[in-house]
């Protein structure tokens, strides 16, 4: 019997012993993976942060870059600009001094190479492209879209030093391209009737009207009207006062001719001289 109690008890103290075993061990287990929880949650918090501060470091990198990459294509462009402006030819004008009567031919011949263009576009040219008739006590010019500055069509006075200098540029001659009522292709006849009738008889003035002007710098200027506007002898030019200073009669400003054709004639019959 008292072994029976004796063997009884020992089986008693080794279960009590074992589960005492088996809860330290899950007590154990337990703060085992509530550390190895809070590790790898701290450790996951250090990957986001370590990749956020990467992608930001990666984010500035590129800004810097493409900064960088920008400023440099800016700097090209402006080099390159300047290169261009540099190696670009700088345009020098110089003026013709020509005689009346080497006037006369230059506006002839050109006249003769603007009939062979007036045939190509069925249209008529004459070399009555300014006058002013009777009236006028000041000198007559023209201006110019371009910085040439005003060009001197016809001067009242004998030429001068002052009047050079008011007037850079000459003008040489000059014609006027239109359609002519009649039909007339080529070498127009726009003198007809009187003075007062002017363009009226023979010009259609719905249809474009040029005028072209030979600046003695080798230019030609042209002034683009018609189209359903009167035009006259003295359409696009201006009158000089008496006191030779303010505008009598105000000028529609001429542009350089887009002709370049025209451009090239002009200078070709200038070569001569």
């Amino acid at each position: 019997m008292q072994k029976t109690i004796y063997g009884f008890s020992l089986l008693l103290a080794s279960s009590l012993l074992l589960a005492a075993c088996t809860n330290q061990t899950a007590k154990d287990a337990a703060i085992s993976s509530s550390q190895h929880q809070a590790s790898q949650q701290k450790q996951n918090s250090l990957s986001a942060s370590s990749k956020k501060e990467a992608l930001d470091s990666q984010s500035t990198s590129i800004k810097i870059a493409d900064a960088s990459l920008a400023a440099a294509k800016s700097a090209n462009r402006q080099t390159t600009e300047s290169s261009q402006r540099t190696s670009q030819p700088t345009e020098t004008t110089t003026t013709v001094k020509l005689t009346d009567s080497q006037k006369t031919s230059v506006t002839k011949a050109f006249l003769t190479w603007a009939e062979g263009q007036a045939k190509i576009g069925n249209m008529a040219v004459s070399d009555w492209y300014f006058d002013h008739g009777a009236a006028g006590r000041g000198d007559w010019f023209a201006d110019s879209h371009s910085p040439d500055g005003r060009i001197l069509v016809q001067s009242q006075v004998a030429q001068s030093d002052a009047n050079d200098a008011q007037y850079p540029i000459h003008a040489i001659g000059g014609c006027v391209f239109y359609t002519a009522k009649d039909g007339t292709v080529g070498h127009g006849n726009l003198y007809q009737g009187d003075f007062a009738s002017n363009y009226s008889i023979d010009m259609d003035m719905s249809r474009p009207v040029s005028k072209y002007l030979l600046g003695d710098n080798g230019k030609v200027y042209e002034l683009k009207t018609g189209n359903g506007q009167a035009v006259s002898t003295n359409t696009g030019f201006g009158e000089v006062a008496d006191d030779g200073q303010s505008d009598e009669i105000q000028a529609v400003p001429f542009s350089v001719s887009q002709d370049q054709g025209a451009q090239s004639e002009l200078k070709t019959l200038l070569a001569q001289y």
